[in-house]
């Protein structure tokens, strides 16, 4: 937001938007100030847009009486710091400092924006545009006008909420609503996550999209907008509308009661498949080295795994899923000892079998083990010699299992191409190698991990799945389909 807008219309809406959450949540606001921006005046220094020009309240005020005080003092004289000095929403954190433009001033810049809000259950971000526009590239002076997705990511990474201000387009509000949907789930991996959109239609149509990580945050922010939307019901033309745009990660109760086991599910690909199962109404127990709230051992060792299955059946007595996927060692045969190739192997090959063995007997009816292999298990790059042999030792156990396991428990692989698990969103090159179009994000792989273990996947065992864009089935020629070598 620049200086010259603040404390307009524009600020009554969201303000008012931001002192109803504050009653349930703590509020952390990125102003997004882009500073003096020389390209929005003409050649006689004046602004082509009118500064601030809807400041009289009069005809909504019954939204927020105390509010609209508030902003008329400032009528005459505002900007950011003016408006943050007034103290509005309770207790919430600002950070204010100028966007810049340098790309690696701006990733400094939004590194100390995170640190300052991180402790915030809600961020609001309130660039002057909204998020980045196919137009307009990283880097460029109107780029100060814009968040990043990458941004937005990192805030829901730290499991915040995220309210987003942007300039709507001229399209019908649906397939703006579409449109604007679909790009948050592929830049910041929304997709796991609960949408819902408020607008103020009051002089100018403002949207502010909400992303929430889980159900309960979804709808008390819900119920808190609700009772601000309740207010303007009976106007002709409401000051402001909800729209549950698209719940995106509805919690379904498709593994209720179920027990789910995942390996390496601390980060990663291993995180999402858990926080998949939890939504789908699973109890999920993680077993990963890393520390956290979870079971932490290192799986190459084998009392580590007896106690794991231990604890799991003193607490569950069963178990309905076990998903291998921790993390195997990658090293190469010039640089690989004989010892960390074995540990390979055992990450990646032996304790998926040996946590099999061991869970065999305490299977409920229609269980499933999915092994999270790799498209390595079929093609290579140089000097990865200990992650590939144990790749492919784990595609191959795979319907060894589920033969013996026969009439138990199904068993399926899936092999994982390029996975960004930061759900980086690459263009050119890197996205084009891929027939499909673009890299792939954990939830490629959670997506396909839930459809084994359900229902709909009952007559499918002893198969593996490569799930890549196609990469591995693309054949490159030099000098074939833009391809060359150089």
């Amino acid at each position: 937001m620049q200086d010259r807008y603040a404390g307009d219309i524009g600020d009554y809406g969201k303000l008012g938007l931001l002192r109803k959450l504050s009653e349930k949540f703590s509020i952390g606001i990125n102003w997004y100030d882009p500073g003096e921006l020389d390209f929005e005046r003409d050649k006689n220094g004046e602004f082509k847009q009118e500064d601030g020009k809807y400041r009289d309240f009069s005809s909504v005020r019954k939204y927020g009486d105390k509010l609209a005080d508030e902003l008329e003092k400032i009528k005459n004289t505002h900007s950011i710091q003016i408006l943050q000095g007034l103290e509005l929403v309770d207790g919430a954190v600002y950070f204010g400092e100028k966007v810049p433009r340098d790309i690696d001033e701006r990733k400094n810049w939004h590194k100390a924006a995170l640190k300052k809000l991180e402790k915030c259950e809600i961020v609001f971000l309130d660039p002057d545009n909204g998020l980045l526009c196919d137009s307009v590239k990283t880097g460029t002076p109107q780029s100060v006008k814009y968040t990043y997705y990458s941004e937005v990511r990192d805030y829901l990474a730290q499991n915040q909420s995220v309210i987003i201000y942007n300039h709507r387009s001229r399209k019908k509000e649906d397939v703006y609503f579409n449109e604007i949907i679909e790009k948050l789930r592929v830049g910041t991996g929304a997709e796991r996550d609960l949408i819902q959109v408020i607008t103020f239609r009051s002089f100018s149509v403002r949207d502010y999209f909400i992303i929430s990580k889980d159900e309960q945050t979804h709808d008390t922010i819900k119920s808190l907008i609700e009772e601000l939307v309740k207010k303007s019901s009976d106007d002709k033309k409401p000051f402001c509308t909800l729209s549950d745009v698209k719940n995106t990660r509805r919690i379904s109760d498709m593994f209720k009661n179920k027990v789910a086991v995942v390996t390496g599910g601390a980060n990663g690909i291993g995180k999402c498949i858990a926080e998949e199962f939890r939504r789908n109404g699973a109890v999920v127990c993680v077993i990963d080295k890393a520390e956290g709230d979870h079971f932490v051992g290192d799986i190459s060792d084998k009392s580590v795994l007896e106690r794991f299955v231990a604890e799991v059946i003193a607490k569950h007595g069963h178990i309905d899923f076990l998903v291998n996927n921790a993390l195997p060692l990658m090293k190469g045969i010039d640089e690989c000892s004989y010892e960390e190739f074995q540990y390979a192997l055992s990450v990646g090959v032996t304790a998926p079998f040996y946590l099999s063995k061991l869970f065999a007997p305490h299977f409920n009816k229609g269980g499933s083990i999915i092994n999270i292999s790799s498209s390595r298990d079929r093609m290579s790059q140089p000097q990865t010699e200990s992650y590939t042999a144990a790749k492919g030792g784990i595609a191959a156990l795979t319907h060894a299992l589920a033969v013996s396991l026969a009439g138990k428990v199904r068993v399926n692989s899936i092999s994982p191409g390029w996975i960004d698990t930061s759900y980086k969103v690459y263009e050119g090159p890197d996205a084009y190698q891929q027939p499909c179009g673009r890299v792939g994000n954990p939830m490629d792989i959670a997506n396909m991990v839930m459809f084994l273990c359900s229902d709909k996947a009952g007559f499918i065992t002893g198969e593996n799945i490569c799930i890549d864009g196609g990469m591995t089935k693309l054949m490159i020629y030099h000098g074939d389909n833009g391809w060359e070598l150089k």
